[in-house]
């Protein structure tokens, strides 16, 4: 990333992810909740834990390391100028996998 500002998104996505995770978690209510905070905030995570009955350690990292991620990618586009198509592609998938959570009932992840 050629300019300090352009790495504001990945800042913001550090500063977002324990609020957001406290959410999920609080959302999960010790296994006993909706988890729909964490189907919106960690729709590919969640999707996991639908395909394999668990949330899975390698998959909690990947909650852990998504808003970052977003903020990289973010921040590419920005640099490359195409700040809107990133972000819209982001959008996409993200929503796309968060309303694919929804959609599929599970047993175990209601």
């Amino acid at each position: 990333m050629k300019s300090s500002k352009q790495w504001l998104p990945v800042i913001v996505g550090l500063v977002a992810t324990p609020f957001t995770l406290l959410l999920a978690l609080s959302s999960a209510g010790a296994g006993h909740g909706d988890y729909f905070w964490a189907k919106v905030f960690y729709p590919y995570t969640m999707l996991s834990a639908m395909a394999f009955g668990s949330i899975t350690i390698p998959f909690i990292v990947v909650a852990i390391l998504e808003l970052s991620a977003y903020g990289v990618v973010i921040g590419t586009g920005w640099s490359q100028g195409k700040l809107k198509l990133y972000s819209a592609g982001l959008l996409l998938l993200h929503t796309s996998a968060a309303i694919t959570c929804f959609a599929i009932r599970s047993e175990n992840f209601s």
